[in-house]
């Protein structure tokens, strides 16, 4: 009742404006089912954010992504303030460490090393840029905190396929040096990246494609429209090249990659947020061009993914799946309706979780949800040191919020 209730509502407001969907394509009909029961049975009875809860270097803004050296006691975050931050355990205290020219999301170091660190950079909803300050996969040299650009356009694919994961020999594949107006095109939204063993091939999520794409506030019109136009790019710095290697998916946003006993990646998992999926997309060996659903019908949107030393996947739950959702997939007409309307007044949930699955992403551990009195907007969830990490994508946000592993009684 309380959905057709706000149905109505919100048709009455529209009735008194012109409804466009503006950029904004829509996707068929979608059902979401029921929560899976592999989850439901392992959904924890009480809530671990309420006690417990660690929060640190109360300096540092809301941010997207975590990564630590554990040698020299920092770490570096994604700041939503513009900025990635330096967090030092020894002392306690974090810094504003650089500026990227917009604002950084997903980050890993280059390689082994741990000197240089690559991250995506992409615009954030409400804030405003200049078209110099470009959309792409960014590396820094810690030491000298030079920034260099490594992708800032992408080759233009004419044909669309949906769902498409490209075998290696279909891949479509473009020299970077190739590329030029005529067959290219700005990255529109860099969100996430997984970096190769030998640190030579960098995969990176651009989870939709539109010219004033943007990242927060800026998606929510795409997990409204719930269009298959999310892509999965793969940069070889050895090569110089840039290819395809997932097309037509819906919201591509974290990524892990998965290895066979050589060390090449084989599979990737992704979350496909919008649309409460994670996938496993084998592209290359016996099963390449193939794609697996893990969980679907999950009970939020799943952001980020982590592994922990055990290899167990951290996902996190930014927000949770509701009824008006569900409605709206399943009723995709009354979108254009949705989509002329100011974000203020659409409903925003105050939940956020985690969810925890095995080393193969297939069985799942451990998932809470939080009424989010104490933390919002958890994106991924990053063990380190026998605690977990919860980056917070939340403007208002303040500090590094963490509790110790063993909270979650996962075993061994």
């Amino acid at each position: 009742m309380r959905i057709i209730n706000r149905f109505f509502f919100i048709t009455f407001i529209v009735s008194f404006h012109f409804c466009s969907t503006g950029n904004i394509k829509i996707g068929d009909k979608y059902e979401l089912g029921d929560v899976p029961k592999g989850i439901t049975e392992v959904e924890s009875k009480t809530d671990p954010f309420q006690t417990g809860l660690q929060v640190e270097m109360k300096e540092l803004p809301g941010h997207d992504d975590l990564i630590f050296d554990g040698d020299l006691q920092i770490a570096y975050a994604s700041g939503m303030d513009g900025w990635i931050w330096k967090l030092n355990f020894k002392t306690g205290l974090a810094e504003q460490w650089i500026k990227p020219s917009v604002n950084p999301a997903g980050m890993s170091y280059s390689n082994a090393k741990k000197d240089k660190i690559l991250f995506c950079a992409s615009k954030l909803g409400g804030e405003s840029y200049d078209e110099k300050n470009r959309v792409g996969l960014y590396e820094v040299d810690i030491k000298t905190k030079t920034i260099q650009p490594l992708v800032l356009d992408l080759p233009k694919i004419d044909k669309q396929e949906f769902e498409k994961v490209y075998s290696l020999k279909e891949r479509p594949t473009f020299g970077r040096s190739g590329l030029n107006p005529s067959n290219s095109r700005p990255f529109s939204l860099c969100n996430d990246l997984a970096v190769s063993k030998d640190g030579k091939r960098i995969y990176l999520t651009e989870p939709f494609e539109r010219e004033d794409a943007a990242m927060g506030s800026g998606a929510v019109p795409e997990a409204i429209g719930l269009y298959p136009h999310g892509k999965l790019w793969l940069y070889d710095r050895e090569k110089d090249s840039i290819s395809l290697v997932l097309n037509g998916f819906t919201f591509v946003d974290g990524i892990l990659l998965e290895k066979n006993s050589s060390g090449t990646e084989e599979s990737v998992l992704i979350t496909e947020t919008t649309k409460f999926r994670i996938l496993r997309a084998n592209i290359s060996g016996k099963k390449q061009g193939t794609s697996e659903i893990l969980f679907e019908s999950l009970p939020g949107l799943a952001d980020g993914l982590e592994r922990d030393e055990k290899g167990r996947i951290w996902v996190g739950i930014i927000k949770p799946r509701s009824g008006l959702i569900n409605f709206v997939h399943r009723n995709p007409w009354i979108k254009s309706l949705l989509l002329s309307l100011p974000q203020k007044l659409l409903p925003i949930a105050k939940k956020t979780g985690i969810l925890v699955l095995d080393s193969k992403g297939e069985k799942a551990l451990y998932y809470v949800m939080h009424d989010g009195t104490k933390i919002r907007d958890i994106s991924v969830a990053v063990p380190n040191g026998g605690r977990a990490y919860f980056p917070v994508f939340d403007k208002t946000s303040k500090g590094l919020y963490s509790l110790p592993v063993t909270t979650f009684l996962l075993g061994d």
